[in-house]
């Protein structure tokens, strides 16, 4: 179900994460519900606390599609591997969850802002700030761990290769051997054969519901899938 989103995202152009655009959702009114928080304990104003247990309504159900697509976008593009900045992501988010359940709760026993509910909006306000942080990590941050597993499951993948590709594939150049050759597939525009975009989501497509003459791998478990395909950008 995961990869035919993907693929149906990918054959109209799409091929980022789904998750990022959505997580502006939660984030900001969690920051809405800290500024609309202060605000009505400085000024005294219980309309502001009203807002401000409303952005925690809100950021609390948008926070539930936000943590599904996130894991969505952690199995297609991650296969399901435990890197440090996602299992802190996923923490955070476990986190967020729970202090949005709290301010609600006491949300509606209190009409005022207290000091114990604004309490409860920092820390959901540095819980977001953290989901970010590590966030920024997984694409902007130090790459050693990543690179680590990408060599790892690349290794992997020649392996698999050579067992179940090498008889009719190339990897040292783009001649077709009986399939065509794979040298540089991740740097062309389009995949041998099909012409469709080269993408993640397109390579297991093709794995799984082959084009033309190719055998179907459709069996193969999504940790090889994951390896294969990290082997197949080295080439």
């Amino acid at each position: 179900m995961i990869e035919f989103v993907y693929q149906a995202l990918a054959d109209i152009g799409y091929t980022h994460p789904l998750h990022p655009s959505i997580t502006h959702v939660p984030v900001g009114l969690v920051i809405g519900a800290f500024v609309f928080g202060l605000a009505a304990l400085l000024l005294r104003r219980p309309a502001l606390g009203q807002t401000a247990r409303h952005c925690v309504i809100l950021a609390l159900i948008a926070l539930l599609p936000t943590v599904l697509l996130g894991y969505m976008d952690w199995q297609h593009r991650f296969a399901g591997t435990w890197l440090f900045p996602i299992t802190m992501k996923l923490i955070s988010a476990g986190v967020l969850l729970i202090l949005l359940v709290i301010a609600v709760i006491l949300g509606r026993r209190y009409q005022n802002v207290r000091m114990s509910i604004f309490v409860i909006y920092v820390l959901c306000l540095a819980t977001v700030l953290t989901l970010g942080y590590f966030g920024g990590e997984l694409i902007y941050g130090k790459k050693a761990a990543v690179s680590g597993v990408e060599e790892g499951l690349a290794r992997e993948g020649a392996l698999l290769f050579d067992q179940s590709c090498s008889m009719c594939h190339y990897t040292d150049t783009t001649e077709t051997k009986i399939g065509p050759g794979l040298k540089g597939l991740f740097k062309r525009g389009r995949l041998p054969g099909s012409g469709r975009p080269v993408t993640e989501a397109n390579v297991r497509n093709q794995l799984k519901t082959p084009f033309e003459n190719m055998p179907s791998f459709a069996d193969l478990p999504e940790v090889k899938v994951g390896a294969l395909l990290a082997f197949l950008k080295t080439l």
